[in-house]
């Protein structure tokens, strides 16, 4: 610190502040290291996040009879409605902002802070040079370090003194009083932000007419049509330190003054990518028309077609739907249904992008001899690679398409066994064009492709040893190889031969982000953006029990509802060729999917309830049931050698089953005045016996599946009038 402060007029530093916690004699390494992971506070909670939802809505219709207006002088129904809502989501926490921890760490830190030297140095001309990877873009919209905090620490020489402070990261902070940090300090690194801000506005206006047809075998023949207008309004605001953030220095001059500079770098250490901007809405025209046909004694019919006009690039499209049902008997009634339909892309997928997140793929390029040119770039050659990931809008997304099956029967017995009722209904969906994220291995495909291109050419060619920036050659470059000559001298099989390796700079394509200074060949940013890729195909059983009976102490009833998942198949994606998780496998039942391709899927689930209820009390008792689930990643995981012991003790192959208990309370109080109505007075205990979480590896669970909040009370009331 303070090394070029002479070369702005700032007096030569002698000896580094005494109050610096990295010096050995504080407990520090007494020299530079990377590291991440900090934080302001100790220990670390989560109840400074303030969570706030908000909704509201509003609702007006009219509805009435038109006496003769019907076919054969008929009545006709109508039903015309305007509803608007309002949600809104503002989550508000603590983070660490960048320049200031960045300033902090270097002994410039605190609100009365001012650094005598400069942000504007040319640091990337100073023997210091080789330090430039520092900053360099490790994600969209997030650098490792600026210059701007560089140049201040080597120039400045008030590190540590008049108001300025070191941040001490090290556990010496809590052990040493003399290294401890200020409040006044952390307070200034810290600001509480919205890290989600977000609204959804949402208009919509019904007109239904309905009335009767003629007089069929079954009954009489219905109708009813109707029209839709749906306007939607979604706008999200990013707190100032994510965007815009900072502009930060990317280059000099040939005199040494700032010429290139990157906009929009986060601000938030926390991340970038993770709240947008974004002020979207979209307008939908429907009309559907629904006809009630009984051409036979006990049978129902239903025809159904909606047409739907997104405009724009989704367009318009028309979805039938048809059902019959029948009563062979009175305690029997069988039903079947089929129905087209589409959905049109998330607006917010469309207009900006799935959010960030973090992925492993089996990567080619990960494996040292495929990047030393010993290997094809092959699937079979691949290697487990992390990343982070981030979207990027795709306005050209088309629709999702699916159709539905479903085949039921429903018996209510009478006699002896009146009260009980029995349900089974198999159904299945097959879900085509389905928006989700670029898979990560399709993603690579570009990249493999340049890297095939440029292999054959032993120009290209470089130590890959000498990529970190402090093994460089005596130029302060990365030293070139002859892969040829090595392997005559040393021999193909050779750690000389392996060493020489493709240089990451010939293969670089957009959307693809590694660390040039890694030796492994570590991703560091994979873009997907949102596509139409592939066919989803799940089909299943749900079973339904109940039974009610009365006795003097009131009326009882005990249900049971079960669903079996038998098939969650994902189709004809690309890049998935290799299966979920690359295990060959392609059905999702019963295993815990493939990151936003498809979440967990349980292949069984079930709820157990039962009610009593008497004069104007109510108590239900409710079991949930959510069943095990394969880990498909676990072979893996254990036979990873970077993989410790101890988190292998604690990793599972398969997720356990989990249950949980509801106890619910209601009771009804009728005003004795009519106007005031009634009032239902509930109170609830979700989760009763705070269940234990099943976790498949060390302090690692299903959040999609399972809920961590543990036992928490409800109390609601509902006033009608």
């Amino acid at each position: 610190m303070g090394a070029l402060s002479t070369l702005i007029g700032n007096p030569y530093v002698a000896a580094p502040a005494a109050n610096n916690p990295n010096l050995i004699s504080n407990g520090g390494f007494g020299e530079g290291y990377y590291g991440g992971g900090m934080q302001v506070g100790w220990p670390r909670s989560t109840e400074d996040i303030l969570t706030t939802n908000t909704t509201s809505g509003a609702q007006m219709g009219l509805r009435g009879e038109l006496e003769g207006m019907g076919f054969n002088d008929t009545s006709l129904s109508y039903d015309v409605s305007l509803a608007w809502s309002d949600s809104s989501i503002e989550q508000n926490y603590s983070t660490m902002v960048r320049d200031r921890t960045e300033n902090a760490l270097n002994g410039l830190g605190g609100p009365n802070c001012t650094p005598n030297g400069t942000p504007n140095f040319p640091v990337d001309q100073t023997p210091f040079a080789g330090f430039s990877g520092l900053w360099a873009t490790v994600f969209p919209g997030y650098v490792l370090n600026t210059r701007e905090s560089a140049s201040l620490a080597l120039t400045s020489t008030n590190h540590g003194q008049d108001g300025c402070m070191f941040f001490n990261p090290f556990l010496t902070a809590l052990s040493n009083p003399d290294l401890a940090n200020p409040k006044e300090l952390t307070d200034w690194m810290a600001q509480r932000i919205n890290r989600a801000d977000k609204r959804n506005q949402l208009l919509v206006f019904d007109a239904v007419v309905s009335g009767e047809l003629m007089e069929m075998t079954g009954g009489t023949a219905q109708f009813a049509a109707g029209i839709q207008r749906r306007e939607r309004d979604a706008s999200g605001i990013a707190p100032e330190i994510n965007l815009p953030g900072l502009t930060v220095i990317k280059g000099y001059d040939a005199f040494g003054q700032p010429n290139a500079f990157e906009s929009e770098i986060t601000n938030n250490l926390e991340c970038a990518q993770c709240i947008f901007n974004f002020n979207d809405s979209r307008q939908v025209n429907a009309a559907f028309l629904e006809l009630s046909l009984p051409f036979a004694e006990n049978v129902e019919t239903q025809i159904a077609l909606r047409y739907e006009d997104y405009g724009g690039n989704i367009g318009a499209d028309l979805s039938p739907k048809v059902a019959l049902s029948w009563r062979p008997i009175e305690d029997i009634l069988l039903r079947g249904s089929y129905s087209q339909s589409f959905r049109a892309p998330n607006i917010g997928v469309v207009n900006q992008a799935f959010e960030a997140f973090g992925t492993t793929v089996q990567d080619p390029l990960r494996n040292q001899q495929v990047r030393a040119g010993l290997l094809p770039a092959t699937d079979a050659n691949a290697i487990a690679n992390s990343s982070y990931t981030t979207g990027a809008p795709n306005p050209n997304l088309g629709n999702e398409t699916a159709d539905t099956y479903n085949l039921g029967f429903q018996w209510t017995p009478s006699g002896a066994l009146e009260g009980a009722s029995i349900g089974a209904d198999v159904w299945r969906f097959e879900v085509s064009n389905r928006v989700l994220p670029l898979i990560p291995r399709a993603a690579l495909n570009p990249e493999i492709d340049k890297f095939n291109s440029v292999v054959g050419d032993k120009s290209n060619y470089i130590l890959n040893d000498t990529q970190p920036l402090d093994s460089r050659g005596p130029d302060g470059n990365i030293v070139a190889c002859d892969p040829d000559a090595l392997a005559a001298q040393y021999g193909v099989d050779s750690e000389e031969r392996l060493n020489c390796v493709v240089n990451p700079e010939a293969y670089v394509v957009d959307g693809i982000q590694r660390s040039l200074y890694d030796v492994n060949g570590g991703l560091t940013t994979i873009v997907l953006p949102a596509v139409n890729a592939g066919n989803i195909e799940v089909q299943g059983i749900d079973l339904s029990l109940g039974y009610t009976w009365s006795t003097d102490f009131g009326n009882f009833r005990l249900s049971a509802d079960y669903t079996h998942i038998d098939e969650y198949l994902v189709k004809d994606v690309p890049g998935l060729e290799l299966g979920l998780q690359e295990t060959g496998r392609f059905d999702a039942a019963g295993v815990d999917g493939e990151q936003n391709i498809v979440r967990e899927v349980p292949d069984n689930r079930a709820n157990l309830s039962l009610s009593w209820n008497k004069d104007n009390h109510r108590l239900t008792v409710f079991n949930r049931h959510t069943g095990s689930f394969e880990v498909l990643g676990h072979a893996d995981y254990i036979a990873n050698p970077n993989t410790r012991q101890v988190n292998i003790d604690y990793a599972r192959a398969k997720v356990d089953s989990y249950n949980t208990w509801d106890v619910q309370y209601n009771y009804t109080h009728d005003w004795d005045n009519a106007s005031w109505g009634s009032s239902v007075f509930t109170l609830g205990i979700i989760d009763a016996t705070d269940a234990d979480i099943p976790l498949y590896r060390r302090a690692s669970f299903n959040a999609s599946v399972f809920d961590a909040r543990g036992r928490r009370w409800y109390a609601r009331l509902l006033w009608q009038f």
